[in-house]
C-alpha cells in the first residue's frame, strides 16, 4: 500500500471513530429521513437537466444523417452554437417535468426523486460551450417534490473533464476528471451546492446530494476518488444532520471501499450502486432465470454490505439483443427487445412483470431504490408506461406473482 493510500485510510478512520457517536444522536433526532429504518421508493428525473441521444431523441432526431452526429450534451451545444442551444434547451426544460408529472409521479407511491444534474448548471468556463438555466428548474422541482410529499438527491451526474467517458457524464470520451485541477473545480462547484441545498429553506426536502455519478473506478485512481468524497462528506455533514453524503461505489468491489469502520448507525453517508443487466459481453447467452437468479445473489450482496445502500438506478430492461421466449429446453431469450409495448404478449408482460417484483424485493433488503427513470419513451425504461400497462405493481408493495428468490 502507498503512502498516499495508507494516509487516507488512516484519516477516514479516525474521522468515521470521531464521527460515530454524533451520527448515533443524529440518527434518533434527524427530523426528515432516517435511512437505518425508512425506505426509498423512488425514480430518476432523468433526460431533464441532462440530455442524453437516447432518452431525449426529440433532440437529437435534428442531427440523423450528420457526420459525428453529437450523443451528449457538450456535442448538443457545440453543434448547435450557444443561443439556439439554449433555446431548444429552455422550451425543453419547461415541457419535459412539469408540476402536473411531479403529482403524477407521487401517485404511484413514489416518495423520493433523484435529480440528475450537471456540473455546468452552476459553472461555465473557457471554452466549454454548455449553457444555462438548470439551476432555475431544480428548485422548481424541488419546490413541486414538496407539494406532493416526496423527498429529493441531488445528483452530480457530470463532473468536469467527465468522470467516466458516458454521454450521461455531458461528454463522451476520454476520462479527465483527475487531471487538470478538475477534482478542485468539482469541490469549488460541489461547495456551493452544499452551501445552497442545506439552508433551512431546502432541509425538509433535500436529504442527499450525491458527490459523483458513476466513476469508472477501474480508469481512476481509487484514492484520490475516496479523498474526494471525504472532503464532500466532511463539507455535507458539518452543515446538517439531515442530507446524506451520497457516495457511488464506482463499479469495484466492495473490498475497496476502505473508508475506517462503518456501521449500520452511520445514516448520513450511502452508497449508491447501480445495476444492469444488459450492458456485459455475455447478457444474451444468459437466460430468463439466470437474470432472476443474480438480482437474487444482488439482494444477498446488498444485505451484508456494511454500508447504508441504496440501488440509485435499476431497470426492467434485460439485454436489448433479447425477448421472451419459452421453450421445451426451458426460459430462453431470442431476437430483439421491442420498446414498443403494444407488441408485448402476455407473457412477455409477466416476465417484466416478474423481474421487477424480484428487484424491488431484493432492493428493499438495502435502504430502497430509484428506478430508472420516470420518462424516456422506450417501454422498460419509462416507469409511467409500465404502471399504465399494469406491469409495474401498483400499490408498489403488489406482488402478482410468488417470491422467486428463496
Amino acid at each position: 500500500m502507498s503512502l498516499f493510500s495508507s494516509m487516507v485510510s488512516l484519516l477516514f478512520a479516525t474521522f468515521f471513530l470521531l464521527h460515530s457517536v454524533s451520527a448515533l444522536v443524529m440518527k434518533r433526532n434527524n427530523p426528515v429521513f432516517d435511512y437505518t429504518t425508512e425506505k426509498i421508493r423512488g425514480v430518476n428525473i432523468g433526460g431533464w437537466l441532462l440530455i442524453e441521444n437516447w432518452l431525449n431523441a426529440d433532440l437529437f432526431n435534428q442531427f440523423n444523417g450528420m457526420n459525428n452526429a453529437p450523443s451528449d450534451e457538450w456535442g448538443f451545444c457545440q453543434t448547435l452554437g450557444k443561443s439556439e442551444a439554449y433555446r431548444q434547451l429552455s422550451n425543453h426544460w419547461s415541457t419535459f417535468f412539469t408540476a402536473d408529472e411531479f403529482a403524477r409521479i407521487a401517485s404511484w407511491g413514489i416518495n423520493a426523486v433523484r435529480i440528475p444534474i450537471g456540473y455546468w448548471a452552476f459553472s461555465v468556463e473557457g471554452n466549454e460551450p454548455y449553457v444555462q438555466g438548470q439551476e432555475y428548474w431544480l428548485d422548481q422541482a424541488i419546490q413541486w417534490s414538496r407539494d406532493n410529499g416526496m423527498k429529493v438527491w441531488i445528483d452530480l451526474h457530470g463532473a468536469p473533464g467527465s468522470q467516466n467517458g458516458f454521454e450521461n457524464s455531458g461528454k463522451t470520451g476520454s476520462i479527465d476528471w483527475q487531471k487538470d485541477g478538475n477534482v478542485e473545480r468539482t469541490l469549488q462547484i460541489m461547495s456551493y451546492v452544499a452551501n445552497k441545498y442545506t439552508q433551512d429553506a431546502y432541509k425538509d426536502v433535500v436529504i442527499g446530494i450525491e458527490t459523483v455519478n458513476e466513476p469508472l473506478g477501474n480508469a481512476l485512481n481509487m484514492d484520490q476518488l475516496k479523498d474526494y468524497d471525504l472532503q464532500m462528506y466532511k463539507m455535507i455533514s458539518s452543515k446538517s444532520n439531515s442530507v446524506a453524503t451520497v457516495v457511488h461505489d464506482a463499479y469495484v468491489d466492495l473490498s475497496e471501499w476502505t473508508y475506517g469502520p462503518i456501521n449500520g448507525n452511520m445514516y448520513n453517508l450511502v452508497m449508491d450502486i447501480h445495476r444492469y443487466q444488459l450492458y456485459q459481453s455475455n447478457e444474451c447467452s444468459l437466460t430468463y432465470n439466470d437474470h432472476l437468479n443474480n438480482v437474487c445473489n444482488l439482494g444477498d450482496q446488498i444485505e451484508k454490505n456494511p454500508f447504508i445502500t441504496i440501488t440509485g438506478e435499476w431497470s426492467s430492461t434485460l439485454a436489448d439483443c433479447t425477448i421472451w421466449n419459452s421453450s421445451e429446453s426451458g426460459s430462453a431469450f431470442v431476437g430483439g427487445n421491442s420498446g414498443d409495448i403494444s407488441s408485448w404478449t402476455d407473457q412477455y408482460k409477466n416476465a417484466i412483470r416478474l423481474f421487477i417484483e424480484t428487484q424491488l424485493d431484493q432492493l428493499e433488503r438495502g435502504a430502497g431504490w430509484f428506478y430508472w427513470t420516470a420518462k424516456s419513451g422506450g417501454a422498460t425504461w419509462d416507469m409511467g408506461i409500465l404502471i399504465d400497462n399494469g406491469i409495474f405493481p401498483q400499490p408498489l408493495t403488489d406482488r402478482k406473482f410468488a417470491s422467486y428468490c428463496s
